[in-house]
């Protein structure tokens, strides 16, 4: 059972511009036929002669009129319609045609403006849901989250946690990694959010999201660092001082909707809210942009305590979704070699200790995979987060488990 999406989530920013970026010369834009911009039929070249160039022109100049005018999202929409017309006459050039080579060189022009326009579209329409929760990453996570639920319904696997999660389990990978494996066609979703301690994933499953939107199942890649409760929580700090928080605390129907903000900037977070990285990490060039900082100076364990306010919301989290009869699985994600230094791997071992406590006493189910790739900097982007590479192989390597609880497919939205 197949599942198109057509979730606008461009990843992409084009150096290119847009209208008369890149017009087209006096001689290929004339003379200009007299069929409306609106004909979108596409009659392949040896059907109609010399005119389908003429065509591709006309379509290409409507594109780049229309775009001196766009203001809206809809205007938008009709630029990329006429881009995509011009598009589909240059690809319907035969292989074997002498047309096909300069045709396909103006074929990527087209293509970056095409894309370039759907970016605009998206800019137009995308709309916080809510004022804001002090986050820009939190604001567009459940302005798209609420869309990929309207377009497709809730995800039977969400996943949650900090920039960590967000960028280190790819749900793609994940759903045809499941499907594979002959669980069908399981939905998945990355909900993580920079910052993100064990607080503020409390937030999100237990206040932000709705009784309706919550998944069949819960994954919380991440590592120590959420749960350091001696750290300062800036990111749950900033929520509390934020208009979207005042708003959901407040008894006024009109105050979810008051201050809401134009529109919300575009990201490279994709359709399922993961934030691919290319990035290969490599020491010699990291560390001439970056310092080397050792674990005995690296204030996000120095001090460190696990028997603090995070715990504590750790535990709301699991009571929480024990009581919906929502598996959790928690995800200890690698770090490269490079990170763990002696005072480092210290408090990484203080950190599985308390997992394994947690999974004694609460029944959660804990994959630990710190020390996996030892040695293995290709997967990952920076010393202690993965690249899009690393969050393929732990979406395979999750996948491929017989021991998580995966759940069956939710009926797909209508």
């Amino acid at each position: 059972m197949g599942i198109i999406l057509w979730i606008s989530v461009s990843i992409f920013f084009l150096s290119c511009g847009l209208g008369r970026s890149s017009q087209l010369s006096l001689a290929d834009r004339t003379p200009r036929p007299e069929s409306p911009a609106s004909e979108t039929e596409v009659v392949a070249p040896e059907a109609e002669g010399e005119n389908f160039w003429q065509r591709a022109i006309a379509a290409a100049a409507t594109a780049e009129d229309l775009a001196q005018r766009a203001r809206d999202a809809a205007a938008w929409d009709r630029v990329a319609e006429s881009w995509m017309e011009a598009i589909n006459i240059l690809q319907a050039v035969p292989p074997d045609s002498p047309q096909r080579v300069f045709t396909q060189r103006r074929l990527q022009g087209h293509l970056a403006q095409l894309e370039a326009a759907q970016q605009q579209a998206e800019q137009a329409s995308a709309r916080p849901v809510m004022p804001s929760l002090g986050s820009p990453i939190l604001d567009e996570q459940i302005a798209l989250y609420r869309s990929y639920v309207a377009t497709v319904g809730v995800p039977d696997v969400l996943i949650v946690g900090s920039s960590r999660a967000l960028q280190g389990l790819d749900p793609e990978a994940l759903q045809a990694g499941l499907a594979a494996a002959g669980y069908g066609h399981l939905r998945a979703y990355n909900f993580g959010v920079n910052g993100a301690t064990a607080q503020m994933v409390s937030f999100v499953l237990r206040r932000l999201l709705t009784p309706e939107e919550l998944p069949q199942m819960v994954l919380w890649p991440g590592g120590s660092r959420s749960f350091n409760s001696s750290r300062f929580d800036r990111t749950f700090a900033t929520l509390l001082a934020s208009p979207g928080y005042a708003a959901l605390n407040s008894d006024s129907e009109a105050s979810p909707t008051r201050a809401i903000q134009p529109s919300l900037p575009i990201s490279p977070i994709n359709a399922y809210g993961f934030l691919p990285l290319k990035e290969q990490f490599s020491p010699a060039i990291y560390y001439r942009s970056f310092p080397r900082v050792s674990g005995r100076y690296d204030n996000d364990y120095s001090p460190f305590r696990l028997d603090g306010v995070q715990a504590v919301s750790f535990a709301a989290v699991v009571s929480f979704l024990k009581a919906q009869q929502i598996p959790l699985v928690f995800i200890n994600l690698p770090l490269t070699d490079n990170y763990l230094d002696a005072i480092r791997l210290g408090y990484e071992r203080q950190f599985q200790g308390f997992l394994q406590k947690q999974a004694q006493s609460e029944g959660l189910q804990v994959v630990d995979l710190l020390e996996q790739w030892q040695g293995q900097n290709q997967y990952f982007a920076d010393p202690s987060h993965l690249n899009q590479y690393g969050a393929a192989a732990i979406a395979r390597q999750l996948a491929a488990s017989r021991s998580l609880p995966w759940p069956e497919p939710a009926a797909e939205a209508e």
